[in-house]
């Protein structure tokens, strides 16, 4: 019982981010990996396909220094920010089977 509620106590810090939850849900409805507006970010067409998230998939982890070990789901979608593992060796792993998620560091 113990262990329950430090797993929802992990979880909820983890999901308790706005901006990621904000980041999570645009990259699953732009349904693209750089939702930004041309001026901002130049698109290279020939290689624009390798960035589009349809269908969208179960999982998508980013590797961003900014918000360091971040969970977010959207719609069916889990968003998975371990940090950067060149900093402090974080990484995450995930089981599709269960469709959990755990974070780790060397």
């Amino acid at each position: 019982e113990e262990e329950e509620e430090e797993d929802e106590e992990e979880a909820s810090e983890w999901e308790n981010r706005p901006l990621f939850r904000h980041l999570a849900a645009t990259l699953v409805q732009q349904a693209h990996l750089a939702p930004l507006p041309i001026a901002q970010l130049p698109v290279y067409w020939e290689h624009d396909h390798a960035l589009r998230l349809y269908p969208a998939p179960h999982c998508v982890v980013l590797g961003d220094r900014t918000e360091q070990q971040a969970l977010a789901k959207f719609e069916d979608t889990e968003l998975v920010n371990p940090g950067c593992f060149a900093d402090d060796g974080s990484f995450a792993v995930y089981r599709p089977a269960t469709r959990e998620v755990e974070f780790s560091a060397v």
